[in-house]
């Protein structure tokens, strides 16, 4: 099932010399989606300290499909793809609020479930693979 991971609009401060949405800003967007998916399945950033467990980035390919321009209202809808033994890889679909809501952007992540004392990957609680399993794709759910 994807899932609404974030909502946001296009500011001028955020265009670049060719008067739009700067590469930078879409790493934001993305990054944000991210931790958003990662609550839906459980885990709060915010208990780090205590678990001593978090995800490290491994990959990102991000396209680039259409241009998006100051005023542009953003909303980003995220699937988790694939669970593994420790990692999960996932996709955020990037589109305008407004209008045919035709996909701008998408990112494909994946993320390795992480020691942050011993600083290796970790094997996925069952808990979080079977709240990531519900986070599947549905393409009757997905913009294309």
């Amino acid at each position: 099932m994807a899932i609404e991971t974030c909502r946001t609009v296009v500011y001028p401060w955020q265009c670049d010399a060719m008067r739009h949405f700067a590469t930078q800003h879409y790493m934001r967007v993305f990054d944000d989606a991210t931790w958003q998916l990662l609550g839906y399945l459980g885990y709060q950033p915010r208990d780090a300290g205590s678990t001593r467990r978090g995800w490290v980035d491994v990959r990102h390919e991000i396209n680039y499909r259409r241009e998006l321009l100051s005023g542009d209202l953003l909303v980003t809808r995220s699937f988790v793809a694939r669970v593994g033994t420790k990692s999960i890889t996932y996709e955020h679909r990037m589109h305008r609020a407004q209008g045919a809501k035709e996909i701008c952007a998408t990112m494909v992540g994946v993320a390795a479930f992480f020691d942050l004392e011993r600083r290796v990957a970790l094997e996925i609680t069952e808990e979080l693979r079977k709240a990531a399993e519900g986070f599947g794709a549905d393409p009757a759910n997905i913009l294309e």
